[in-house]
C-alpha cells in the first residue's frame, strides 16, 4: 500500500521537474524500513535510507533529542526540529 502511494508522487515529480530522483529518505517505518528499501531502490535507481539515521549522522539532531532518536521516535524529533 505504501509503495502505491509513493510511485505516483515520484512520477509527478519527475514529469514536472524533468529530473531523476537522486536519493530517497524515509521516516516513520522504524524496523520495517528494510522491507521497502529494495523496491524503492529498484524503482528509483538511487540510495534509500532512513531520514532519522541520516539526520543523526549529519549532526542535525541536537543532544536533547538523542534519546528520542535512539528509540526511533522520528515523529517527535520532527516536531522538535520544526519548533526550533
Amino acid at each position: 500500500m505504501l509503495l502505491e502511494e509513493i510511485f505516483p508522487v515520484a512520477a509527478y515529480y519527475q514529469d514536472t521537474w524533468q529530473e531523476a530522483i537522486q536519493s530517497v529518505r524515509v521516516a516513520g517505518l522504524g524496523t520495517r524500513l528494510a522491507e521497502f528499501v529494495r523496491p524503492l531502490e529498484e524503482e528509483f535507481h538511487c540510495d534509500v535510507r532512513s531520514l532519522l539515521h541520516c539526520a543523526v549522522s549529519d549532526g542535525r539532531i541536537k543532544e536533547d533529542a538523542r534519546p528520542l532518536a535512539e528509540r526511533d521516535l522520528e515523529g517527535l524529533i520532527g516536531w522538535m526540529l520544526q519548533r526550533g
